[in-house]
């Protein structure tokens, strides 16, 4: 492809999408500090005051069910420090809603629902408020920025002399030439970021497909749905019992989620964190029976195929949340470089097409 082409390419698609991926890295700016807005946001459910005693996890559910009796429990989050409370998700009609519950006396500490505005900026993140149809748009975003990027990368002026590629003429004559050279910089110092983050993302909207087809090309067979025994018993087991057989069951790493059944038929599902995972929730799953508690199945993460392994990992690598806050800082500075180059290639496009007939108009 002739330069002339790669540069109409490179144009088009971002005059097309350019500003729907500004829009998406955006919001991800903002969500790389997440879980610190919402410990501003809500100080109360990261500082509570450690007692002797907590309620059981069975006792907490119990209170939030009782006091909302229309929604259903979806998962229960448990806290990471004894200063953190307990995250009771509750659904009603696709709705969901936390509730923070102090883990010591069962009060009530936080509410935060799908209006929320941080719910709001993952909602627009994720799939721009416009559901399955929005998250396949955003997928297909993320491939366009890599493809994108990889374009710019192959029209970068540095290729025939360095220097050229890094410099910024600010007493040029001509002041778009300011901002073409700015463009082009900021382009190529964060080109691999951005390629990494359209890689990550992508992947996760099509995480579905890529995992089926990593066990078709490696030859392993795919997962089973695994099912509870529909059964007549008056004896109801308590989530404790389930999280003590999830730990006898897998005893490393620390359980972080507890999913109660959706159905008749669906098991109580027990998520892990083990060392070495790089997801703060953890990856690895243990499956019980929920009339007998009986361990279905385990997955622990570090003894899995390697495409769950590489899907497991995606979300930690594209939102930072392996490291620290300088880390983090640099995902934020990064998820503002789509902004600035849809802002200043739209500013290059308009002073090439349309600027000189202005000009011309004028005189």
């Amino acid at each position: 492809m002739s330069s002339k082409k790669k540069l109409k390419f490179h144009r088009y698609i971002g005059i097309i999408v350019g500003l729907f991926i500004a829009i998406i890295a955006f919001t991800g700016s903002v969500l790389v500090f997440a879980e610190e807005i919402n410990s501003f946001s809500y100080p109360q459910i990261h500082q509570i005051v450690p007692q002797s005693n907590s309620l059981s996890l069975q006792k907490i559910t119990d209170i939030v069910s009782q006091n909302y009796r229309e929604e259903k429990l979806h998962y229960i989050k448990l806290p990471f420090s004894p200063q953190d409370a307990y995250q009771v998700v509750l659904k009603a009609n696709e709705v969901k809603k936390s509730i923070y519950i102090n883990p010591y006396n069962g009060q009530q500490l936080a509410i935060i629902d799908n209006n929320s505005y941080l719910k709001i900026i993952q909602q627009i993140h994720t799939n721009f408020l416009a559901g399955d149809f929005g998250e396949l748009f955003v997928g297909i975003c993320g491939i366009l920025l890599v493809v994108r990027a990889i374009n710019g990368l192959t029209l970068w002026s540095g290729w025939k002399r360095l220097s050229a590629g890094f410099t910024i003429r600010f007493k040029a004559r001509n002041k778009h030439l300011v901002n073409y050279d700015f463009h082009q910089f900021i382009g190529v110092i964060s080109v691999i970021f951005l390629i990494f983050a359209g890689i990550t993302g992508s992947m996760m909207d099509f995480k579905k497909p890529i995992g089926i087809l990593g066990y078709t090309v490696s030859g392993i067979p795919q997962p089973e749905k695994v099912l509870s025994t529909p059964r007549n018993t008056s004896n109801k087991l308590t989530l404790d019992y389930f999280v003590e057989q999830a730990n006898l069951a897998l005893p490393d790493g620390k359980p972080t989620i507890i999913i109660p059944p959706s159905t008749d038929k669906a098991p109580v599902i027990v998520r892990k964190r083990l060392a070495g995972d790089l997801n703060k929730n953890g990856k690895s799953y243990i499956y019980l029976d929920q009339y007998s508690g009986e361990v279905l199945k385990v997955k622990n993460i570090l003894n899995s195929p390697w495409i769950d392994k590489l899907l497991a990992i995606l979300y930690p690598l594209h939102i930072g949340s392996y490291g620290n806050s300088v880390l983090l800082f640099i995902y934020l500075l990064f998820g503002l470089v789509p902004a600035f180059l849809f802002v200043t290639g739209l500013a290059i496009f308009w002073n090439k097409t349309y600027a000189a007939r202005f000009r011309k108009k004028s005189k």
